[in-house]
């Protein structure tokens, strides 16, 4: 019997914090879409191709933060039924990968949903009957965007439209479970991590911040699906739904990632790569993309 490989994973350390990305599969295919707003002239050569439809290889999955005295999920990859999905290499592996880590279910105690999109909300049930798969995890969502996946503006956008229901029955499930915990704003999640408001791929996205000591890390989200974005914030994917306030949520973690010296981290990164903010000597914003930042074993 041929032996089931590990999950892809990567654990960056943020002082005492731990920060594991983790895969719930792994797509390839071109993306021109992501970088709407531009020539293919102007993003090839910046992306490292020459064809506007290289293949580029897509993590879906999400990150799970220790350290800090909470087992904390930041996006939660298919789910259950991530086989579906055509082309989905390793498909619906985010639990073997917390196993890997020694994290149960119910170890986990909170949930940061950064939107709501399918691919990063299927592991909040298990199964079609729509049991909880982190029965002790309070689920934190923006109200802004619990607001928009369970009222009638999702119609606007078919990509967002044609998943509104499986959304709103996950949503369901933990708010029926007494789980679902709506905020306004920023909201501090412990004395190492924060949600802020990144609004714009969605009307109530959101990051994370995870500060120990003199690191920091910020988990973006969709705000940037490819290394690039987290310079050129107007490289925008053609399905973000206030492409404006995508741009200035960009600017704002790209500032304040430069500002402290931190990593962006983001789901659809291909493990194990990491960005590193800084600034050039006359104060512009510069990145790097590096795939050797990650804890050795």
């Amino acid at each position: 019997m041929e032996r089931e490989m590990a999950v892809p994973s990567a654990t960056f350390a943020i002082g005492r914090t731990r920060i594991s990305h983790l895969s719930d599969g792994v797509a390839t295919g071109p993306r021109r879409f992501w970088f709407t707003g531009a020539e293919p002239s102007e993003w090839m050569p910046v992306v490292g191709v020459d064809d506007p439809d290289t293949p580029f290889p897509v993590t879906f999955g999400g990150f799970v933060v220790t350290g800090d005295g909470h087992v904390t999920l930041v996006d939660g990859g298919w789910g259950h039924r991530a086989h579906e999905i055509p082309g989905l290499a390793g498909a619906g592996r985010l639990l073997d990968g917390l196993a890997a880590l020694g994290i149960a279910p119910a170890d986990v105690d909170q949930i940061v949903q950064t939107h709501l999109h399918a691919d990063h909300c299927g592991w909040l049930i298990r199964d079609d009957e729509g049991s909880l798969t982190f029965p002790n995890a309070t689920v934190h969502v923006h109200e802004r965007e619990a607001a928009y996946w369970t009222g009638d503006d999702v119609k606007a956008i078919p990509f967002n439209h044609g998943m509104a229901d499986k959304v709103r029955a996950r949503l369901r499930a933990v708010e029926n479970a007494g789980r679902l915990r709506l905020f306004d704003g920023d909201l501090a999640l412990s004395e190492e991590m924060r949600i802020v408001r990144t609004h714009g791929h969605t009307p109530g996205h959101v990051s994370v911040v995870v500060t120990d000591g003199p690191d920091t890390a910020i988990l973006a989200g969709d705000l940037a699906h490819h290394p690039a974005h987290v310079e050129h914030h107007c490289w925008l994917p053609s399905v973000d739904e206030e492409p404006s306030e995508s741009v200035r949520s960009r600017e704002k973690i790209a500032a304040l990632a430069a500002d402290t010296e931190a990593i962006v981290l983001a789901p659809h990164f291909p493990i194990p790569t990491a960005v590193q903010v800084g600034r050039d000597p006359g104060g512009k914003i510069k990145t790097v993309a590096r795939d050797d930042l990650q804890e050795k074993e």
